[in-house]
């Protein structure tokens, strides 16, 4: 190795790109999976041409933390020893998760950047996040989607709000650090206030569970803090107001769905207006409103009908993909309707539209998206208890997948399955579980599941304890931003597998490397 080949430009320039290439980096996670992939590999090529390769080697293997950090790489690496699908642990695992090395690399072995330098790049992720939202809510405001999961235009909604609720926070911190204008501050707190309501219409429950923690850990961070007293005893209030109305609001949520409307027995014997029978399928238990969904139904005079007021086909599927005819039974049973002529020409055009849109209750017209997504949710868990069947929701294939991955974590619980056999330990617990799920070939949804998966307890310990460690010798925790981004990262690795995903690992690289060396600080905050 030397350090002697000459640089392409002078060095002045190739840190000038390096810096130019980590602001479209930052710029670009809320809005380009393909940029972030693409803009790291130009940091690599600058890297390569800049020369001075022994220089800039020393620097990183002199940094204890960085080899800390890009230890937890190395663990995955070793998952390969005993993995069968040792393809996809390399293309697949190892691919997702490299930022931890090469990031780690790059901006280690690269020189310092200043103070302004690495305030902007803050500032240039919180003005991409900005931006992103106002195009997400024009899609809203115009309709202009069919699943709310397309108000984030350019990354997976889950992503997106987590790096909005980092944006909420983040933002009036290093403003308040930087200025002590007035203006700017307001200015923040209203940017972090109209996210706060982008969070909401974008409905992703792990964006809001991670602003409701985080706001849980500052209240507790007060109380605990030598601050003024009436603080102390203001923070559990605040806290006893926040999360009150939200279990009031389940109570109430899951009373609505576990409703039972009992039909009289007298009334199943009756012919519609039009002299048909009505079929009833005594085996399906599927309720909308307390009614029963696949009772009453006039087969034949509700395809006619229908068909003569909506241009999508009665046997066709309605805009999200779900088979038409059965939100249609949902949406009319949710009124209490029978699904017969009569019954349809009492709905109103707005009542077809939604229907057409996949709607399966008319209160979800009425509701704005955080209720209906509660209620969605309430549901599904709630006939995934009655029925046992995952399948058509996101959220009990979630319950699925965790309780047959917890089946395959137990057959090998001390090493795991090894890097790359996630599909083949998640396909042997839902088979042990006898799953109803068609599709084995998924993650489990959660990324404390996948360590214990792939690396056993073993590497689950051990990469736990890395970060521990490079987090207290970095001393990043004095840096307030960076435990509401730990709080954020621990949270929605409840739900979703982050780390093994481009935009969560990312995300996860960029914010562990920015307050664990980017930004220094001696004083506490």
């Amino acid at each position: 190795m030397t350090g002697k080949p000459k640089a392409l430009f002078s060095e002045d320039v190739h840190h000038w790109i390096y810096y130019v290439c980590l602001c479209i980096l930052v710029a670009s996670m809320p809005t380009s999976r393909f940029m972030m992939s693409f803009i790291q590999i130009i940091m690599g090529l600058n890297w390569l041409l800049e020369g001075h390769y022994r220089s800039k080697w020393t620097r990183f293997v002199s940094n204890k933390p960085a080899l800390i950090f890009s230890s937890l790489f190395l663990v995955q690496v070793l998952g390969l020893l005993w993995t069968q699908d040792l393809i996809y642990g390399i293309t697949g695992d190892l691919k997702d998760k490299l930022p931890m090395l090469t990031l780690t690399f790059l901006v280690i072995s690269s020189k310092p950047l200043t103070r302004f330098q690495t305030n902007l790049l803050l500032y240039l992720f919180f003005a991409s996040v900005l931006v992103t939202s106002f195009i997400g809510f024009y899609v809203y405001i115009t309709g202009s989607y069919v699943n709310f999961r397309h108000i984030s235009p350019y990354i997976s909604h889950v992503y997106l709000s987590m790096m909005v609720v980092m944006t909420i926070f983040a933002l009036p911190w290093l403003t308040n650090k930087l200025t002590q204008n007035k203006r700017y501050m307001i200015l923040s707190l209203v940017v972090s206030f109209w996210l706060i309501i982008f969070l909401f219409i974008l409905r992703s429950m792990t964006g809001i569970l991670c602003l409701a923690g985080v706001a849980a850990f500052l209240l507790i961070r007060t109380v605990f803090r030598p601050v003024n007293i009436w603080k102390r005893i203001v923070a559990p209030l605040v806290l006893l107001v926040i999360f009150l109305p939200g279990l009031l609001l389940l109570v109430n949520m899951y009373g609505k769905v576990s409703h039972e409307v009992v039909p009289d027995q007298a009334m199943m014997n009756d012919t519609t207006s039009l002299g048909n029978h009505y079929r009833h399928d005594p085996d399906n238990i599927l309720r909308e409103n307390g009614h029963l969904v696949y009772h009453f139904i006039a087969e034949n005079e509700l395809r006619e009908a229908w068909n003569k007021r909506s241009y999508l086909d009665y046997d066709n599927t309605d805009k999200l993909g779900n088979e038409l005819k059965a939100t249609l039974f949902r949406y009319m049973s949710s009124k209490g309707y029978p699904k017969d002529t009569e019954h349809l020409n009492l709905l109103t055009d707005e009542d077809i539209r939604a229907i057409e849109s996949g709607t399966p209750n008319y209160l979800y017209n009425q509701w704005p998206g955080l209720l209906v997504r509660i209620h969605q949710t309430i549901w599904e868990i709630y006939w995934y208890r009655q029925t046992g069947d995952p399948t058509g929701h996101t959220f009990t294939q979630r319950l699925e997948l965790w309780k047959g991955s917890w089946e395959a974590f137990k057959q090998k619980p001390l090493l795991g399955w090894g890097t790359g056999d996630i599909f083949i330990a998640v396909g042997y617990g839902l088979e042990k579980i006898d799953s109803q799920m068609e599709n084995y070939r998924m993650k489990p949804h959660n990324q404390y599941l996948l360590l214990l998966l792939t690396l056993g307890i073993v590497g689950t310990l051990i990469s736990f304890g890395l970060y521990f460690w490079f987090v207290v010798i970095t001393k990043a925790y004095r840096h307030l931003p960076f435990s509401t981004f730990l709080v954020i990262m621990l949270i929605s690795m409840i739900g979703n597998n982050p780390i093994d995903a481009q935009a969560g690992q990312t995300f996860f690289s960029f914010f562990t490397l920015y307050f664990g060396f980017l930004y220094s600080s001696d004083k506490r905050v």
